[in-house]
């Protein structure tokens, strides 16, 4: 009788134990793991100059996640509103103690050509675009192109000054990994963009 109590009490510790477990993990799927990132790709290393003439590598800022976008000053749309939606994001990252201590938001311009330290100047300034942890890169056409091969982004010029460019932005992880590719744009999710930083920081 004893032994047979004994048992039934083992049974319901255990089943109160599993059930704890199962909802433990459907907790954890809902409030943290409802979106997965796993390593689509390894981020190419390059080292390129800021507005300012300051050597900047990825490597840099290893260790923080890593938000990097592509644009040109003359572009007429998509790269504004890229641009315009970054600065919202920068701004949420501020806000929640997360910018540049942990994360980075890095804009590589297509056209180092046209868009000399000068004019990313005057480009920032005239949209209030503050530097807190946002860098606007650029570097020889050489090394353009090798960091445009290396993220698999197209771009050709029109031959009327302005170019066509794939529209992709993209989440890098401590270790220059690429976790998540991002429509740039009106299509943004911002809010989502920084839930996944919040992820790879986790």
């Amino acid at each position: 009788m004893v032994l047979h109590k004994l048992k039934r009490n083992r049974f319901a510790i255990i089943a109160s134990l599993l059930i704890i477990v199962v909802l433990f993990v459907i907790v954890y799927q809902f409030m943290w793991g409802s979106r997965q990132l796993p390593v689509i790709d390894k981020a190419p290393s390059f080292t390129m100059s800021d507005m300012y003439g300051k050597q900047v590598s990825l490597q840099d800022s290893d260790g923080k996640v890593r938000l990097v976008s592509f644009h040109y000053t003359r572009c007429p749309d998509i790269c504004q509103a890229t641009n315009l939606n970054i600065i919202r994001i920068q701004q949420k990252l501020k806000e929640e103690d997360m910018l540049g201590n942990k994360t980075q938001l890095l804009t590589i311009t297509f056209d180092p050509k046209n868009d000399t330290e000068e004019v990313l100047q005057h480009y920032t300034a005239a949209r209030n675009i503050q530097p807190d942890g946002w860098r606007f890169l650029r570097g020889t056409p050489e090394q353009t192109k090798e960091v445009l091969d290396g993220f698999k982004v197209y771009v050709e010029d029109s031959g009327n000054g302005f170019l066509t460019h794939s529209n992709e932005l993209f989440l890098l992880d401590g270790q220059e990994n690429i976790r998540a590719i991002y429509k740039m744009g009106d299509q943004m999710d911002n809010e989502q963009i920084v839930k996944d930083m919040k992820t790879l920081l986790q």
